[in-house]
């Protein structure tokens, strides 16, 4: 079906706008999402305010939003919030991107990540992707849009993403709660099924409440492999979570909650390269891999309100635990050129696979103090320090190298490593109200990030390629067999160092202007630096990168920090008496000595090239009656890499002399940064006869245009655009609500993510740089359910 015949289906039936952004439960609390005039209430500021009066690019998702959407995770979040991009390359992993900037890091080997994610206040985001933290009895989600330093710190480089759980009610009724089940089949899968419950116990009214929530989730999958079976990326997840909230008196609330959740997870959603993405077939690797990911999150929060300032305490101990174990396609086939077999028409078997099991531990303490004054100055501070410890085990084994290998092994790789990180910060942000509707706002956060990584053990094959005087790779074989490289020891000899400082001591400043022309316009601008600290890589690639000079493996093995200079400018407004939102904004970004990752021929972390980033992002709403809402919002990008880059002048077989190995021309797009992206949508509610059942439904297309998944912009690597149609429809009342929904009901499945055999570029006919796709990642199936919820 063309791309615009499938837009018109939706436009058809929800050509209108809301912006998710701009939406909320009315003061009834039983209405449904879209179905409102009033704007969602967020605490992006660490106050209550609508986002309608936030010069600030905030989109926001209450718990009924959550609800009647069908929001699970990640992805479909990213469904909803213009310039938020998501690649979900297996359950429960996400590789964002907001307004362009992506972590383009090995998830091993990064310190920090280029987005904040906050639970209950409390940082969980990871180095490389990230986790879901389930939308089971959320509150509410809001995402933030561009550096958020002063608030929210060094890793809000392109914005924050914030978790709500639900507290108790202490004003509502002793005894409530929610159960939710869900059945659905996968075309050409298998089935999926969830349940779900929370419940809230009010054990003094006004004073002392408790909730208990809890779920579990089985998705069967729909990735084939030959050798294995049919539907091997499947996935079991299940978690608790309780919420202890104290009111003693109307100015101290205290609030306490445990979350524990435990993933284990089949082979991620890779098919074979080259293939029909509909095909849904990975036979590349002999043996599917798992990955196990566990969390347990403790949080306390105490807020004492003085009037004037409200002082707020927020503890978080965080640790997750997590072990993959999967087929390393880069290095399976990257390998190939490096060996070679005696015998005559005789071949390595170079197929490897990747062992990592990384334990995180954090400890968090942040002290806030928000004003409330009558005058015209208010202010917001606070006092912030992290502990975080992860150490990694990895590995690459690889049962056939060992015939080319001395001492023979059946492994490239093994290697420990820890990496420490503490960070001391402060903030102040000001508001200034020259007039009632003129207001400046000035901010500044330190901070000062040191992190100490240290390899412990690291025993590698002494990778570094050997080239004829035609510049063909000499290949390693059984009589010239490759040796082993001890690199902590490697390191030591050349009188450099096994533990490396990374000081990131900096002012992050933010500083805009919000002037309301009347109660219904608000125009605003911005302007923020962030920025993230440096780490370091894998010996394997350092040794590749060096070369013949051990001298270079020092710098090789690093990486520094990056950073970001966004401006913005936007206008909020509202119309029609509210019935018509529209929220536009523009930016520009400039990222400075991005961290992006190469394969030399196993990953490394390093800064390449600056970027570009130019945007625009419109959110509207529009209600046509009490009835029925539309909503459009959309995302226009431009990103690209300015400056020439490149490593290993040598060329690797098959490449021109003086063709870079790794190369990125000025002018490359960015990775996963479509020009256009957008989602529209309805949503629809009818009382049924003089009874309390209406009929409901709500829908959501979203179209991402083309984007390049490689640095080079390998034409192998451009990626087709992509369109999806989620639609629910349902039977609810008070008590009881039973929907049926279909997810990617246009059943357009594509590569979303892939990566290439550098080793094997060539220029065409054409003279166009290219490598073939050595991995590639695609999205869900169509998917049919239905679910049933009980409130009791």
């Amino acid at each position: 079906m063309a791309c615009g015949t499938k837009i018109a289906l939706l436009a058809s039936s929800a050509m209108a706008a809301l912006t998710v952004s701009a939406h909320a439960q009315g003061e009834n609390g039983d209405g449904g999402p879209l179905m409102v005039r009033d704007e969602i209430i967020v605490t992006s500021r660490f106050r209550e305010e609508s986002i309608q009066d936030i010069g600030a690019s905030v989109a926001g998702l209450s718990g009924d939003d959550i609800n009647d959407l069908g929001v699970r995770d990640l992805e479909d979040v990213a469904r909803l919030v213009a310039g938020l991009q998501n690649i979900k390359s297996q359950q429960n992993s996400n590789d964002i991107a907001i307004r362009g900037v992506k972590d383009a890091k090995a998830g091993a080997y990064a310190t920090s990540s280029v987005y904040s994610l906050f639970l209950d206040d409390v940082s969980v985001a990871s180095p490389g992707q990230q986790r879901d933290y389930s939308s089971v009895d959320l509150e509410r989600i809001e995402v933030i849009r561009g550096p958020q330093p002063t608030l929210f710190g060094e890793g809000a480089v392109g914005g924050v993403i914030r978790y709500f759980t639900a507290d108790p009610d202490l004003d509502g009724p002793g005894f409530t709660g929610v159960a939710r089940g869900q059945l659905e089949t996968i075309k050409d899968g298998g089935l999926a099924y969830s349940g779900e419950n929370a419940s809230s116990l009010i054990l003094a009214p006004g004073k002392l409440g408790l909730r208990v929530s809890g779920f579990y989730r089985k998705d069967e999958g729909f990735i084939d492999n030959p050798s294995e079976g049919e539907d091997v990326n499947d996935f079991d997840s299940f978690g608790g979570r309780a919420v202890l909230l104290a009111r003693p008196t109307e100015a101290l609330e205290v609030r306490l909650s445990a979350f524990l959740m435990r993933d284990d997870l089949g082979e991620s959603t890779q098919v074979d390269p080259g293939s029909d993405p509909e095909d849904l077939t990975f036979s590349s690797s002999p043996m599917s891999g798992f990955v196990t990911d566990d969390f347990d999150l403790y949080t306390g929060k105490i807020s004492y309100d003085f009037g004037a300032i409200k002082l707020t305490s927020i503890t978080g101990y965080y640790e997750r635990d997590n072990i993959d174990t999967r087929f390393s396609a880069g290095n399976s086939f990257g390998l190939q050129a490096f060996f070679a077999s005696d015998t005559p028409g005789g071949s390595i078997d170079t197929t490897t696979f990747q062992n990592t099991a990384t334990k995180q531990e954090q400890f968090s303490q942040e002290f806030r103090f928000v004003s409330d004054f009558d005058g015209p100055v208010n202010f917001t501070s606070g006092l912030y320090y992290r502990d975080k410890d992860i150490m990694t085990v990895a590995g690459l084994d690889c049962a056939g190298c060992a015939a080319v290998t001395t001492p023979a092994r059946d492994y490239i790789l093994r290697e420990t490593s820890t990496t420490n990180s503490t960070q001391y910060s402060g903030f102040l942000e000001v508001t200034y109200s020259l007039t009632d509707q003129l207001r400046l706002i000035g901010g500044v956060r330190y901070v000062d990030d040191k992190v100490v990584a240290t390899f412990i053990d690291n025993n590698v094959i002494n990778l570094v390629p050997r080239f004829d005087m035609g510049g063909n790779l000499i290949p390693w074989t059984e009589s010239d067999p490759i040796d082993f490289v001890d690199f902590v020891d490697l390191l030591l000899s050349i009188g450099a160092s096994d533990v490396y400082d990374f000081h990131l001591k900096r002012f992050l400043p933010r500083g805009g202007v919000e002037f309301e022309i009347n109660g219904d316009i608000l125009l605003y601008a911005n302007a923020a630096v962030g920025a993230r600290n440096g780490g370091v890589g894998q010996g394997v690639s350092a040794l590749a990168i060096a070369g013949p000079d051990p001298m270079g493996i020092e710098d090789a093995v690093k990486f520094d920090e990056d950073s970001v200079l966004t401006v913005e400018a936007g206008v909020k407004s509202s119309w029609l008496d509210g019935d018509l939102i529209a929220n536009l904004g523009v930016f520009h970004t400039k990222f400075k000595d991005t961290q992006i990752i190469i394969a030399a021929p196993a990953t490394q972390p390093l800064n390449g090239p600056d970027q570009r980033i130019i945007g625009l992002e419109l959110e509207t709403l529009y209600r046509f009656d009490d009835n029925f809402s539309g909503f459009f919002n959309m995302a226009l990008l431009d990103a690209e890499f300015t400056g020439q880059f490149a490593t290993l002048d040598t060329p690797p077989p098959g490449a021109p002399m003086g063709q870079p190995f790794y190369d990125i021309k000025d002018g490359n797009a960015a990775t996963h940064a479509p020009k256009l992206s957008f989602s529209t949508g309805y949503s629809y509610e009818r009382p049924l006869g003089s009874g309390d059942w209406k009929l409901t439904s709500t829908g959501v297309f979203q179209y991402i245009g083309e984007r390049f998944a490689t640095v080079q912009n390998y034409p192998s690597s451009r990626l087709d655009s992509l369109e999806n149609l989620n639609l629910r429809i349902g039977l609810e009342n008070d008590r009881v609500a039973l929907n049926l929904f279909a997810t990617n009901l246009l059943n357009d499945i594509e590569v979303i993510n892939s990566s290439a055999n550098l080793f094997s570029q060539a220029v065409d006919a054409n003279g166009i740089l290219d490598a073939p796709a050595i991995s590639a990642s695609v999205n869900r199936p169509r998917t049919l359910g239905v679910s049933l919820t009980l409130r009791y």
